[in-house]
């Protein structure tokens, strides 16, 4: 792509727009943002040296991006409203302005790259395959849509870019965005329908998928789960398709077992069997994005000693079954799930590593639509709890739907011990729920900054 001196990214403390950002901050760049509020993220960036600003007002954007827009290249995320001022200034005053998919495109187009996609479990899975390639020891970037555990960044890199770096990306499906990317190689997690109000219809977003995979070029391998293939009624004959689940598929794990925390498995296809992988990610859903994860580096030539350490190695995501407390008596677990399915997995793994404590959950819907088009599959998922205590909707970009609130799914619930709470309420109404042994913080949006207040409360509270 032309060789900008000036970015300038709108939206820049979304988790995918801050990993472009670190990219072009380390490749010497100048670096400029603008969000609507400062948060943790915001704050890091502006430590790592890239200058931020809050006001959305024509005034604010900074002087070296209005004295040179022929060497500014503007990048935004379809998250901001039409109605922004900075971005339309920057759109009338005709800026390079493209959105994060066509950058990540643009960026990656003359590398091997290897797109994630997945209702659930992409961005735990382009973390993990991206540090099983990191720690191998090759050429490559990973642009993840989490915080990864052990770099604390959602930027990966090792070595210097050049022909033959691996990219690796996380493929987002919302506003079709991954329909941008020409991966070479490619791993479908999951389809279940989402972003309904983007794709109106089942139909519609299980096509967009399907043109998703049709990008690999026959040369490459499109590594889909089982139920995937099944699901949008992919072709059996398909020479660079491969199907993976915990059981019954090509690829596969056996000998499951929990050891000191770890699940522990053996990688099994038609080709080679790897024995005694640990992984120290909770549920079988991990096992099975490892399986991707593991078939894709096989397929770039990693030996199986190195994939062998490298998932015993990794940490996890910040917000992806994150322990923030971890005792005998009392546990705490902070994860991004909001989705009826990932709430489902998310409290059954609960389950299996602790099936005799109370599990608490509190959950805070995120956006008004997705709570209109899955009410009943949230009630559904959170009766696997003891007790929920179900904050108001996080509305994120949208506006209010009329109607639509957290009583439509509290009133669908079958479990008895449920509440309704405000944020400002919700320690008090803890306090209420009698002893406390594991509880779990569900949600995307608008609910990680209560953490510490939380942290703080059931430490000073633990055994009463």
């Amino acid at each position: 792509m032309k060789d900008y001196q000036y970015v300038y990214l709108v939206g820049i403390g979304g988790i995918g727009m801050s990993a472009l950002a670190r990219w072009f901050n380390a490749q010497a760049v100048q670096v400029f943002g603008y969000d609507k509020t400062a948060t943790p993220l915001t704050d890091r960036l502006v430590q790592e040296g890239i200058p931020i600003h809050f006001d959305d007002r024509i005034e604010a954007i900074p002087a070296a991006i209005r004295d040179h827009q022929e060497q500014t290249l503007v990048i935004y995320t379809p998250a901001i409203p039409n109605h922004n001022q900075v971005l339309s200034h920057l759109r009338g005053n005709h800026y390079a302005v493209f959105k994060r998919a066509e950058v990540l495109a643009m960026l990656t187009q003359h590398h091997h790259t290897i797109a994630v996609a997945g209702t659930h479990g992409k961005t735990t899975t382009t973390a993990l395959l991206a540090h099983l390639i990191h720690s191998a020891g090759k050429n490559m970037v990973g642009f993840l849509g989490g915080i990864a555990k052990g770099y604390g960044s959602n930027l990966i890199m090792n070595g210097t870019p050049q022909e033959n770096t691996i990219m690796v990306l996380e493929a987002d499906e919302f506003d079709r965005s991954f329909l941008h990317t020409r991966p070479q190689m490619a791993i479908v997690t999951t389809a279940d329908p989402d972003h309904l109000d983007i794709y109106t219809t089942q139909q519609s977003f299980e096509d967009a998928f399907r043109d998703f995979i049709a990008l690999v070029p026959s040369t490459g391998k499109a590594v889909v789960h089982r139920q995937v293939a099944q699901q949008l009624q992919l072709a059996e004959d398909t020479s660079h398709l491969v199907r993976y689940a915990v059981a019954d598929a090509p690829v596969s794990a056996s000998n499951i077992d929990i050891k000191n925390g770890y699940f522990c498995f053996d990688y099994v296809s038609n080709e080679i069997t790897i024995q005694q992988l640990r992984l120290a990610l909770p549920g079988h859903y991990n096992v099975e994005n490892a399986l991707a994860a593991v078939t894709v580096c096989l397929n770039l030539g990693i030996a199986p000693e190195e994939i062998r350490k490298g998932l015993a190695s990794f940490q996890g995501i910040e917000r992806r079954f994150d322990y923030v407390i971890r005792t005998e008596e009392l546990v705490f677990i902070d994860d991004f799930a909001h989705h009826p399915v990932e709430i489902d997995a998310l409290l059954k793994a609960i389950r299996t590593l602790y099936p005799t404590k109370k599990l608490t959950a509190i959950f805070r819907p995120h956006l008004y639509s997705r709570t209109r088009d899955f009410e009943h599959g949230f009630a559904r998922s959170l009766d696997q709890a003891d007790q929920v205590l179900l904050l108001e909707i996080y509305p994120a970009r949208e506006a209010p739907i009329e109607g639509i609130t957290s009583a439509r799914i509290f009133e669908h619930m079958a479990l008895e011990q449920k509440m309704m709470c405000t944020q400002e309420n919700l320690l008090d109404t803890l306090a209420q729920q009698g002893p406390l042994e594991v509880v779990a913080l569900i949600g995307a949006g608008g609910i990680a900054h209560l953490i510490p207040s939380i942290k703080e409360f059931l430490l000073k509270h633990q055994g009463e």
